[in-house]
């Protein structure tokens, strides 16, 4: 190196400042080749110029550690043979400034070297001092980041032991600056990792001013982000200018957030000791208890397994989890140490802080066994020894390549020439240096990524309890870990450090100003999604949201099962419908041509029973499964079924109300059984052609309701109102029948199947208006709905069933003696003359009848068919008079018949047409009730109000010698004019009407 080199000009003020600085304070072991040594052998003072207490730990045993693995190094044959290393080992103090001085000794070593350089006589320079190859250190990255930047102007390698900021990753700029141990941008995603495996998402964050901190914590809260971590305000920073009362003013503002109890720090040692000391002081002033036990903290590196760091605040810090480069202990180091005395000047004033006596102890292992100091190696001393052995291999294989192998360091050109510092590193790069084992520094110059988890206890005793490398692989004992947390409070609750609490199922998250922070929402889940846990969608109809409320499913649509109450109770009915139905169906058939059943116009009779049947079965159809067929099935049945039996009744109904329609000069057309049979077909059949008009207009089909959102229902394509509209012709026939039995309530007794369809009318028709709410007012329950509509229709028939059939099956099979037919002779002729009696009156002028008072006093009254007038049979019990006769009531019955004034309260007396009393006829009747005839099909004139009347033998007596007239006014029948005369049928069996 010439003196025109311009490192001269631009360093000759540094070299001359050098000259005049007090003498460094260094260790200084000679050696064919040197490397420098930067270590924190004391305290940072509080003038930065200053250095404080000597440090045993980080400081001593580091240093020491260097020296061990120098030793082992000069020892092993296999490395650098023939060269020995030297060591210059300077103290750093943990102050930027002050070991950016020291530093400069390395750079004066460089400096003064010069192959051009001779002295006055002529003759060349001989350098005492070999120039440092390339320096190991420094510890904390803000001594590393200033010295770094210096060595880089000179090209000299930095390889540190635990400078971990992630500044120094910085490439070029920290082109010649490499490490063993991790980054910190590593060592922060290690550290929200972990954080997250304690399910933290909410914490303080305390780092240091400077590189080391804000790097740390730069990269912390990145990889916290990822984890979905909150930092409780902002970063709260910290330097070693503060004073006590900045860091009580600082505990007391974090402990006013109860929400964060994890703290994350990124903190060098003497910070974090003062962060401490403040902590344990505000506990123990009672001014603030709540601090006792409340924050739980979770360390970087800087803390690490540092026992220095928590000793006298072990109480305190209990159940602190802490994480440092995977530690290891270097086998030898303890027996090393404790084998050495004060040999140097740090380790002089170090025997001398831990009051050894030369006199009595002879080394330090000695001076422990006195004083009872027990001896722990510090963690970074292997990460030391792999630092010094990466650079002496590195220089080993440097040496080979560049000037081969078996070549002696006397004959290599690099003792003269020296090293370059970029193709050095180059060999300690990404290399695997040490036999089996990866690389312990990568291409950039980094540590790999491997981390220790431990955890303190109260006696301030560290436990590992988990590791963390490259690529997020964690293995936690997060158990331990939080009985050790719980071990703080005696707490048995899981310790959590979060801003909200998880939402609970159907919630949703609402942010407030940070992803941690957030208000929990109800969602409707039975018909939204949560995407995201931050928002409420609503499922298109038709999907719900499926279990795990993230995604949309579509419903499966439902039908009424045949297991299901709702489907079994209606089949049931109709099925015991049904066989009541065939029970009656089979007594009709057997007794066909009895009296009863012939009465009942069996034609009728017979189609309103398929129409019963039908309304049965209608419910098998409606219960189904709906397919297209079914609907069309249900569409055609129901109407059908019920039309079936209304329109036989209304043709029933409608035949007697125009048989006995007052006023009516001529007689009723197509009242025979055919006849009827005929209209109540045409009926059917018009219901039946409006349903296949529906069918081709609107083809039967299935289609999915939604009665709810949550609900598919599987159902034919039509709608309340479709039903409503085919129903109408059906209720048009029930309003129809129901009038119809009204208007023919009083007819003759001898027709009182009247009375009967008045039953099942009025019936039907309170049915009918109780279903209809029923059925529009549930239109979303589809079960209730069909149920009501089986049962509705069922109920349609069971009415008729009851109310008209059962009387006649009952008078069939358990009344069997008024299902005969009896002939009486003597009545027959007897109504035989009466009725001929009655043709002649066509042939008399109109009579005249009684005025309103005439006798009722009487006991026994005869009545004169021929003038009708009343002649008195008892003399002594009233007067006779002979007054107009008023109309005479005479009505169909099933009895037997007889004339009687209504105003006569005593027994009838029997006339015939000759005005001869026929008391003994009477008496015969009255005497011998087998004469009279109780056939429904029998015609009787009488009283409606008397019981003992004759009969008319429909077969002895000619139907045109019967004429009955009606009287418009009281319903009664009367004598009358001809012209007012009307033919009535007699007898069923011969059906004949004039």
């Amino acid at each position: 190196m010439s003196i025109d080199n311009p490192y001269y000009s631009c360093f000759a003020c540094i070299l001359l400042w050098l000259s005049l600085v007090e003498s460094i304070r260094q260790v200084y072991l000679p050696g064919d080749i040197v490397l420098g040594g930067l270590f924190p052998i004391h305290e940072g003072g509080r003038n930065a110029s200053q250095c404080g207490k000597i440090k045993a730990n980080q400081g001593v045993q580091r240093m020491v550690a260097m020296l061990y693995a120098l030793d082992e190094i000069n020892q092993n044959p296999e490395v650098l043979p023939g060269i020995q290393l030297g060591a210059q080992i300077l103290d750093t103090c943990s102050v930027e400034t002050h070991a950016l001085e020291q530093s400069l000794e390395f750079i004066k070593s460089v400096m003064s070297r010069g192959d051009d350089m001779t002295c006055s006589d002529g003759s060349r320079a001989i350098f005492q001092r070999q120039p440092t190859v390339a320096v190991i250190g420094a510890a904390s990255s803000q001594v590393s980041v200033m010295v770094a930047s210096m060595l880089q102007l000179f090209k000299i390698p930095m390889l540190s032991y635990s400078s971990t900021g992630v500044e120094l990753s910085e490439k070029p700029r920290f082109a010649y600056f490499s490490r063993v141990v991790p980054p910190d941008n590593l060592q922060a995603k290690a550290m929200a990792h972990l954080v997250a495996q304690l399910e933290w998402n909410y914490v303080h964050a305390v780092a240091d001013t400077g590189s080391y901190g804000e790097r740390g914590m730069d990269s912390f809260r990145a990889a916290a982000t990822e984890f979905g971590i909150c930092i409780d305000g902002d970063v709260h920073k910290i330097s070693r200018q503060w004073t006590d009362h900045q860091f009580e003013e600082l505990l007391i503002r974090m402990r006013q957030s109860n929400k964060a109890r994890g703290v994350v720090m990124f903190v060098d040692e003497d910070n974090l000791r003062r962060f401490l000391r403040n902590l344990k002081r505000l506990i123990h002033s009672g001014h603030h208890p709540e601090l006792k036990n409340y924050f739980w903290f979770v360390a970087s590196d800087s803390w690490g397994v540092k026992t220095s760091v928590v000793q006298g605040f072990e109480k305190i810090v209990a159940g602190a989890i802490t994480i440092a480069p995977n530690v290891r202990n270097e086998h030898g180091f303890n027996e090393y140490f404790k084998n050495l005395g004060p040999v140097n000047t740090f380790l002089s004033e170090y025997w001398q802080s831990m009051n050894c006596s030369n006199r009595i102890n002879e080394n330090f292992g000695k001076c422990f066994e006195s004083i009872g100091h027990e001896f722990k190696q510090e963690a970074y001393v292997k990460f030391v020894v792999d630092a010094v052995k990466v650079m002496a291999q590195a220089l080993h294989n440097y040496i080979q390549t560049y000037c081969g192998v078996g070549v002696s360091w006397e004959h290599c050109h690099l003792k003269k020439f020296g090293f370059e510092g970029y193709q050095l590193q180059q060999f300690y790069r990404n290399v695997s240096i040490l036999p089996n084992q990866p690389p312990l520094i990568d291409a950039n110059g980094d540590g790999i990524g491997q981390y220790s988890i431990f955890q303190l206890d109260k006696d301030g005793v560290y436990h590992k309890s988990g590791r963390w490398q490259t690529g997020n692989q964690m293995e936690l004992e997060i158990e331990q870990v939080r009985r050790g947390l719980q071990a703080i409070d005696g707490s048995s609750a899981i310790p959590v450090s979060v801003c909200s609490t998880p939402c609970g199922r159907g919630s949703y998250r609402a942010y407030q100003d940070q992803t941690c922070c957030w208000t929990c929402i109800p969602c409707d889940i039975t018909t939204s999604i949560i995407v995201n846990e931050t928002s409420c969608i609503q499922c298109p109809l038709g999907q719900v949201p499926n279990s795990h409320l993230d995604a949309c499913r579509h419903i499966k649509p439902i039908h009424l099962e045949w297991d299901s109450a709702w489907a079994l109770v209606p089949a049931v009915y109709a099925l015991c419908g049904i066989i009541a139905t065939m029970f009656v169906v089979s007594v009709f058939i057997r007794y066909n041509s009895t009296p009863v059943v012939m009465a009942s116009g069996r034609e009728l009779c017979y189609c309103m029973l398929f129409g019963i049947a039908l309304c049965y079965a209608v419910t098998f159809v409606l219960v189904s499964k709906p397919t297209p067929y079914i609907c069309a099935a249900s569409r055609v049945l129901i109407g059908l079924s019920m039309c079936s039996v209304y329109s036989a009744i209304l043709v029933k109904t409608n035949r007697l109300a125009r048989v006995f329609k007052p006023n009516s000069p001529v007689r009723p057309r197509c009242i025979s059984p055919p006849a009827q049979v005929a209209i109540c077909g045409s009926i059917v059949i018009t219901q039946l052609t409006g349903s296949m008009v529906w069918l081709i207009v609107d083809p039967p089909d299935t289609d999915i309701m939604f009665p709810m959102r949550t609900e598919a229902v599987l159902t034919c394509k039509a709608t309340a109102t479709h039903l409503l509209i085919s129903l109408a012709y059906n209720i048009l026939l029930i309003v129809a029948c129901t009038i119809y039995a009204f208007k023919t309530r009083k007819i003759p007794e001898n027709f009182n199947e009247t009375r009967l369809i008045g039953f099942t009318m009025y019936s039907t028709s309170i049915l009918w208006l109780s279903f209809g709410p029923i059925y529009f007012a549930t239109q979303n329950n589809f079960k209730i709905q069909i149920t009501s509509l089986c049962i509705c229709i069922s109920m349609s028939g069971t009415v008729a069933l009851a109310c008209f059939f059962a009387p006649k099956v009952y008078i069939v099979l358990w009344q069997p003696y008024k299902n005969v037919r009896n002939r009486q002779s003597a009545v027959g002729k007897l109504v035989n003359q009466q009725m001929r009696f009655i043709s002649q009156l066509t042939t008399q002028p109109p009579p005249t009848y009684l005025p309103p008072d005439y006798t009722t006093n009487c006991t026994t009254s005869v009545v004169d068919l021929a003038s009708t007038t009343i002649t008195n049979a008892s003399e002594a019990s009233c007067t006779a008079r002979s007054t107009p006769l008023p109309p005479q009531p005479i009505v169909y019955r099933q009895s037997v018949t007889t004339v009687r004034h209504p105003a006569a309260d005593a027994k009838t007396t029997i006339v015939d047409s000759n005005h001869n009393t026929k008391e003994e006829l009477s008496n015969h009747i009255h005497d011998n009730s087998s004469d009279k005839q109780l056939l429904n099909h029998t015609d009787s004139i009488g009283d409606p109000k008397e019981g003992n009347l004759l009969d008319i033998d429909a077969d002895e007596n000619s139907p045109t010698e019967s004429c009955l007239l009606r009287n418009s006014l009281n319903d009664s029948f009367t004598f009358g004019h001809p012209a007012q005369l009307i033919l009535t049928e007699i007898d069923s069996d011969y059906s004949t009407f004039l």
